[in-house]
């Protein structure tokens, strides 16, 4: 009897002894949309809320477009982020006037009253350019751009401002392969997580031969 009563004692100071508090489990909450932008009529990238260094937080998301403007060279050579699609700037999307000529839809003109790649500084080359651009990026998106070193990112993103794009949509990510000041380059970033490695195109040959109507 007397054992009984020893053991249920025991039993009893181990229920009353308090529970070390464990460690509290960090709960991070799932990303599901982008952060509004702290100065929505801005393209620079110097005023964008998403950074090489926080662009892998935002990626994948289903309304957004990723879009990378280098060359497919560059693309390929230097590495690229996963999600990214290549659309060429210059030589596809938009150059600057030529006489000759071109494969891409605008040109950016350095005397329309507009500095050159401003909103108002692009004119089409041809009559299905707007059409195209519409087609190709829908305006419900949000549309994350990455480029060499973010000029080519405003430059695209001011071309879709002056057709009616809503600025507050667009987000210039910066650059993929050379900073600018504090702004590192994607492929710098040690904590890049989404870095797809470079690789050569041995036996591929990629260029942009539309066939090309008259000049508008």
């Amino acid at each position: 009897m007397k054992k009984i009563i020893i053991l249920l004692l025991i039993i009893s100071s181990f229920s009353c002894t308090p529970k070390k508090a464990g460690v509290a489990e960090v709960v991070v909450p799932t990303i599901t949309s982008l952060p509004p932008k702290t100065n929505p009529a801005s393209t620079l990238m110097t005023d964008s809320v998403i950074k090489p260094y926080n662009l892998d937080y935002y990626l994948f998301l289903k309304d957004c477009i990723y879009i990378d403007l280098r060359s497919p060279r560059e693309f390929y050579r230097e590495g690229h982020v996963a999600g990214f699609i290549n659309v060429p700037f210059y030589g596809y999307v938009a150059d600057i006037t030529m006489p000759t000529p071109s494969t891409s839809f605008f040109k950016m003109m350095d005397g329309s009253g507009s500095y050159l790649g401003d909103v108002g500084s692009f004119v089409p080359r041809y009559e299905y350019a707007e059409q195209w651009l519409l087609d190709t990026f829908p305006r419900n998106k949000n549309i994350v751009v990455l480029s060499t070193a973010g000029v080519e990112g405003a430059y695209f993103l001011n071309l879709l401002v002056q057709y009616g794009y809503n600025p507050e949509k667009l987000y210039n990510a910066g650059s993929f392969s050379n900073g600018m000041g504090e702004d590192i380059a994607y492929r710098l970033y040690e904590g890049a997580k989404y870095l797809v490695p470079p690789f050569e195109l041995y036996d591929t040959i990629v260029e942009y031969t539309p066939t090309l109507d008259k000049e508008l």
